[in-house]
C-alpha cells in the first residue's frame, strides 16, 4: 500500500472539498461575489466555481485567488521552513555531514597480534 492511499489519511477529495469551502468562506467574509474575485485574480470564474466546489484546480490558480485575497504569503506555509534544527549534525559547522559512523565498540584488552609471530 502507497503513502498516498493510507487508510489513516483523508481522501484528496475530501482535503480538496474543504480547502474550496475555506477559500469560499473567506470570499464571502471579504464580500467579494465570485466574479469580482476571479476578476481580480485574473482567473474565469468556472475556475474558481471548480476550485470552491473541490473540484480541483492548478496551484498557478490559487496563487492567485489567494494574492487576490491579499493572503497569498498563506501559501508558503503548507511546506515546514527546512531551516536547521539545533540538534541537527550540520549546526556545529553549517555543513551537511558527509558520512555516517556508527559508534565503535570497545576493543577486547589483549594485545594483538598477527599469528605468525612467536609467542
Amino acid at each position: 500500500m502507497t503513502h498516498y492511499d493510507s487508510p489513516d489519511l483523508r481522501p484528496l477529495s475530501v482535503l480538496l472539498s474543504d480547502l474550496g469551502q475555506q477559500i469560499e468562506a473567506y470570499r464571502i467574509s471579504r464580500n467579494f461575489k465570485q466574479a469580482e474575485l476571479a476578476e481580480m485574480a485574473g482567473i474565469s470564474r468556472s475556475t474558481l466555481t471548480r476550485l470552491e466546489a473541490g473540484n480541483g484546480g492548478t496551484i498557478d490558480s490559487l496563487a492567485r485567488i489567494l494574492r487576490a485575497l491579499d493572503i497569498e504569503d498563506r501559501l508558503l506555509d503548507i511546506v515546514p521552513d527546512a531551516k536547521l534544527s539545533p540538534l541537527d549534525p550540520r549546526s556545529d559547522t553549517g555543513k551537511a555531514r558527509q558520512r555516517v559512523r556508527k559508534s565503535s565498540e570497545s576493543a577486547p584488552s589483549e594485545e594483538w597480534s598477527w599469528g605468525d609471530e612467536a609467542p
